[in-house]
């Protein structure tokens, strides 16, 4: 089992032991030669290094890590503060001279402080509060009650012992519990990073399904429209021709004559269905050439005169823009197709200060904008999407005088 720690502690864990095995016999030594510590090499070795170098096996070998897992951490903690505390009892006890241990009690309770922060603050970083707490107060009484003895209340010095032993008691706590609140308050605030990411998935998700929930009602409210229209008027006009094919053959091939017509109709419309489903046009030619095929293909399928005018450089707009203007276009041209009865369709894309405006008219029949406007989805979807982009659109139309659409927008280039 793999060890699971916070980011950087294992790696300032190992730091420290090796840090400290190499540092043992090239200054403490030294140091404690200083403080009348001068015994054999051998001795002072057996006193301070089996710890050590366990800490270093146990942070360094991959077997021993592996092995310990999650109980790594705290078995290294754990001998770390008795190496801590046992090694300065080992010392006064053993290595110094009766003489000298008062003041080289208070000079290794100056020289542990370093040290116990160092342990308390890797408490702090992987542990809560309470723990950190714990370790703070139970490292400093432990060597505060283990030093006593060396520094009896008849000493002169035991004054300066109380004093410096309440300094840093509350320097360890005070720190060790500042830098643990402040790790807490990162892990909450990565929690909540988290969670928010995990909801920002779940609605792309969402988003993604509602779209395409979306996209299948529009494509099946296109092919009723459409393709389900043409095979039931056609199974109307073959159910009549099998009545009167036999009693009468001349108006039953004049109806077979309208089914083909209705079937190579329906056969257009499901290959123009099919053809909205590839790839956008806008993504491959461009706005402007896109409305110009659009308008073309519309033009040549329902036989209509087509007075065109469309500048080649219709780009430089926002991508939620040109896709509107291209639904919007392709959305008057299909009504122009399936229900004005026109015989021209004048297709506009204009520029004036900053705006863009697709003009759209036919010479059709037309009809009353009022009446049309509750119950006519396409005008209401081409409203809807012209809102959407902060655009306007205008329909004006009255019966047997054509129909006029227009979408005004202004331009958002930056956010492409």
């Amino acid at each position: 089992m793999r060890p699971t720690f916070e980011p950087g502690v294992l790696r300032v864990v190992q730091i420290l032991t090796l840090a400290q095995v190499i540092g043992i016999p090239l200054l403490r030594r030294t140091v404690g030669a200083g403080q009348g510590i001068d015994v054999p090499l051998g001795q002072f070795l057996v006193v301070t290094m089996p710890i050590p170098l366990l800490l270093l096996a146990l942070t360094w070998l991959p077997s021993l890590r592996e092995r310990l897992g999650g109980e790594l951490l705290p078995a290294v903690l754990v001998l770390a503060s008795v190496n801590v505390v046992l090694e300065k009892y080992l010392t006064l006890t053993w290595l110094v001279a009766p003489a000298l241990r008062e003041l080289n009690g208070l000079l290794l309770l100056v020289r542990l402080w370093l040290l116990l922060h160092a342990i308390t603050l890797l408490v702090a970083w992987q542990y809560s509060l309470r723990w950190t707490l714990l370790a703070a107060l139970s490292l400093s009484l432990a060597d505060g009650l283990l030093s006593w003895p060396f520094i009896p209340t008849s000493s002169p010095l035991h004054p300066l012992f109380l004093l410096l032993f309440i300094a840093r008691t509350t320097s360890v706590t005070v720190v060790a519990l500042g830098v643990g609140w402040l790790v807490q308050q990162q892990r909450e605030q990565q929690q909540a990073l988290a969670a928010a990411n995990l909801k920002l998935t779940h609605y792309a998700f969402t988003a993604e399904r509602l779209a395409v929930s979306q996209e299948r009602n529009r494509l099946a409210r296109e092919l009723h429209d459409t393709l389900a229209h043409s095979l039931s008027a056609l199974i109307v006009q073959l159910e009549a021709v099998e009545a009167i094919c036999e009693t009468n053959p001349q108006t039953a091939y004049g109806m077979v004559e309208r089914a083909l017509s209705l079937a190579r109709t329906g056969l257009t419309e499901a290959r123009r269905s099919l053809q909205a489903l590839r790839a956008n046009p806008l993504e491959e030619v461009g706005l402007a050439v896109a409305v110009s095929n659009l308008a073309r293909a519309t033009a040549a399928r329902a036989n209509l005169a087509l007075d065109l005018h469309v500048p080649g450089d219709g780009g430089g707009l926002a991508l939620e823009q040109e896709d509107c203007v291209y639904r919007v276009a392709q959305e008057a041209l299909t009504n122009v197709e399936r229900h004005a009865q026109a015989t021209a369709v004048r297709v506009i894309l204009a520029q004036d200060n900053g705006r863009l405006i697709l003009t759209i008219a036919d010479n059709g029949q037309g009809f009353a904008v009022s009446e049309a406007r509750n119950g006519h989805f396409g005008l209401q979807g081409m409203r809807e999407r012209a809102a959407v982009i902060g655009g306007a659109l205008e329909v004006d139309s009255r019966p047997e005088g054509g129909t006029m659409v227009r979408l005004v927008l202004d331009r958002q280039e930056g956010r492409r």
